[in-house]
């Protein structure tokens, strides 16, 4: 017997990325903030105002339709659209902290350019995110919030998000890029960025951010590590 079918808003909430609010959803589909109140207290929505939700963390509607008719076949505790954020998943990626920090001037820049950086301490675990069904085989992911409003609305201040140190970033990624500089007979990390890389060279690394909006340069030689950021669309499942 098929369960009890879910409502437009529960079906919404169990595909929402674990750390995207609410909020930062409805921003970064550039609708109403109440807008999934309304929802939620309707029960329904115009066709646009949920295909603009979707596309806003990479699901088609297509891939909606089908996940909630396989959904309705199943009962409660095994409906596939729970699989992303259920009580079931392990809570077990580490989240390290973060703090902003102002603004930083880059190595071997002439000019002055306003970046707003973090600092990020890999040995501080402040806590842990529970793990998104699509990275069980990704065992040494952490995860961070974010800080400040530079790229905004991508990433909101205190939204959580999950990056892999392994996968090389290609260009167009979204990237935490740890900066090192001398420190006495050898060096250290200073602070990270979280920017999308726009270009990459032998020599070179080229950066964007939203706000204040700007693209710069930093050498290769001054960043000691690059990680790519996981998009929203590689952590929603069926």
């Amino acid at each position: 017997m098929p369960a009890d079918p879910l409502t437009l808003y529960d079906r919404l909430m169990a595909i929402k990325p674990v750390g995207l609010s609410a909020n930062a959803w409805t921003v970064r589909a550039n609708l109403n903030r109440n807008v999934l109140s309304d929802i939620r207290r309707r029960g329904a929505a115009q066709h646009d105002t949920v295909e603009k939700l979707l596309a806003a963390i990479g699901v088609t509607f297509a891939e909606f339709e089908a996940g909630q008719r396989a959904a309705e076949q199943e009962p409660p505790d095994r409906r596939p659209f729970l699989a992303l954020r259920g009580p079931d998943r392990p809570r077990d990626v580490p989240i390290v902290g973060t703090a902003l920090c102002s603004d930083i001037r880059l190595p071997d820049s002439d000019e002055p350019v306003q970046v707003e950086a973090m600092e990020m301490q890999m040995d501080d675990v402040i806590d842990y995110a529970r793990r998104p069904l699509t990275l069980d085989h990704k065992r040494d992911i952490y995860a961070l919030y974010f800080r400040g409003v530079s790229m905004a609305p991508r990433y909101e201040p205190g939204e959580l998000g999950y990056v892999d140190p392994n996968r090389p970033p290609s260009t167009g990624d979204y990237v935490v890029a740890q900066m090192r500089r001398p420190d006495g007979d050898g060096e250290r990390i200073f602070t990270v960025i979280a920017k999308r890389l726009v270009r990459q060279s032998a020599s070179y690394y080229e950066f964007e951010q939203f706000n204040p909006a700007s693209t710069f340069r930093v050498p290769r030689s001054a960043v000691a590590h690059l990680h790519r950021i996981i998009p929203w669309d590689e952590l929603v499942t069926f």
